[in-house]
């Protein structure tokens, strides 16, 4: 998820998990307070880390060793961030949950939470706004940051038009046709029906650390293909 790297096609959501000892799956809420414990993280990234714990669990199933060969660990940080942050991908994979964190909100995560169309978003969930006819909700927003740029501004101006999420036509992301005129990911997900999923993990997240959503460190320290988290600013 997010600089204005290359949104690369998303063709495979595969995954698979190296055999590193250090692999570990975490909840959403475990994801949260390694954000909240990050000495990276920004206080906008901290304020909404159920958001992203959310986003995370549903996109690697908080594995630490998830990837489908474009986006790599639990929050599926893209190649193209990992190279600037001066890791291969095996590296990467090898960390521990808390390291992963600091490195994908320094490259990804600070600039996606501050993003405008997350913003947009962001906004009118928090107060219980729609955009068109279909309410906003933080899912939503996670997926505008996994899904890119591209993606995210299409549906958002498709529910802006009054057509459904993905638009009247859809269009798959694939190598086969023009990357600007995406409005789903390689699965068929819009950032509604994506967002929807994501949502579910924020819920637990909320469930699991009060209203507030500012988990206590236990455990913290323990958005390319069609169908992945890219790099790109949403």
């Amino acid at each position: 998820m997010l600089k204005p790297a290359l949104l690369a096609p998303l063709i495979a959501l595969a995954s698979y998990a190296p055999a590193f000892a250090q692999c570990a799956s975490y909840s959403s809420a475990e994801i949260a307070a390694a954000i909240n414990n990050s000495s990276t993280a920004s206080s906008a990234l901290k304020s909404t880390s159920c958001t992203w714990g959310g986003a995370g669990k549903s996109e690697s199933g908080g594995g630490t060793c998830a990837s489908n060969g474009s986006n790599f660990g639990v929050l599926q940080l893209s190649s193209q961030n990992l190279a600037a942050a001066g890791y291969t991908p095996a590296q990467y994979l090898a960390l521990p949950l808390q390291q992963q964190v600091d490195i994908w909100a320094s490259q990804a995560g600070n600039s996606g939470a501050a993003s405008g169309n997350v913003a947009t978003i962001s906004n009118a969930a928090a107060t219980g706004g729609s955009i068109g006819s279909t309410p906003a909700t933080q899912g939503m927003a996670a997926a505008c940051v996994q899904f890119g740029a591209v993606i995210c501004q299409n549906d958002l101006a498709a529910l802006n038009a009054g057509q459904p999420c993905g638009g009247a036509n859809p269009v798959r992301a694939s190598y086969s046709v023009p990357s600007s005129t995406w409005t789903e990911d390689g699965n068929g997900q819009s950032i509604c029906s994506w967002g929807a999923n994501i949502q579910t993990n924020i819920n637990s997240c909320n469930a699991a650390n009060g209203a507030n959503c500012s988990p206590s460190p236990t455990g913290a320290a323990a958005t390319q293909a069609p169908g992945a988290a890219d790099a790109s600013a949403p």
